[in-house]
């Protein structure tokens, strides 16, 4: 499966593109979520993510101008009844976040607004979807507390609040800490609260 294309941008519509790739031109279905990313990269080197849609002998490239749309393009033509074209008029119409925010919140109306989708068809897409997209969003964001939790600010935060409670100077831990970071960007926190003591039974440097 084609998964992304890099070239240079030579034709560009509403609907469609042609990227050029070391002499292959590509004619690349697309949005106007899409389309509205490209105003200015006519004749420009861009990278599209794509998804190849083949049904019996039809092979059809849609493009994406990130993988957030292509994600949510492929969970609309997962749905009975939803085909490519009804996809993309979606995200024609509505911005990838929208479209997850509809279904996640049960919106029929707001679904109802585009055109070709019925009431039928947006219970359809709801019912199917809203278990998958519901997930998606908790896992982004268990992801993110998890990098929250081990990036270097939040790290060196927890180790200035524990030397601050053992009695130090939050100044004078601040310098030391940001030394340790320095050199060291991935200490835990019980690593970088012990390596500050030790450092300070040599020189005190924290008080």
């Amino acid at each position: 499966m084609i998964t992304h294309l890099r070239g240079k941008l030579v034709e560009k519509t509403k609907s469609y593109l042609v990227i050029d790739c070391h002499g292959v031109g590509y004619h690349i279905h697309i949005s106007s979520y899409t389309y509205s990313y490209l105003l200015e990269k006519e004749g420009k080197y861009i990278c599209i993510h794509t998804y190849l849609f083949i049904k019996e002998n039809k092979h059809v490239l849609y493009g994406f101008f990130d993988k957030k749309e292509r994600k949510i393009f492929s969970h609309l033509i997962s749905v009975n009844g939803i085909g490519p074209s009804s996809a993309i008029m979606l995200l024609s119409s509505m911005t990838p976040y929208e479209i997850e925010k509809s279904i996640s919140k049960e919106d029929i109306k707001v679904l109802n607004k585009v055109k070709g989708i019925g009431t039928k068809t947006a219970q359809r897409i709801i019912i199917e979807l809203k278990d998958k997209i519901i997930k998606g969003i908790i896992s982004k964001k268990e992801k993110n507390v998890k990098l929250l939790e081990n990036s270097p600010y939040l790290i060196k935060k927890e180790a200035l609040s524990a030397l601050s409670i053992l009695g130090f100077s939050p100044q004078k831990s601040k310098k030391v800490l940001d030394d340790i970071l320095d050199k060291n960007p991935e200490f835990s926190v019980e690593n970088l609260i012990k390596d500050s003591l030790m450092r300070d039974r040599k020189n005190t440097s924290l008080n």
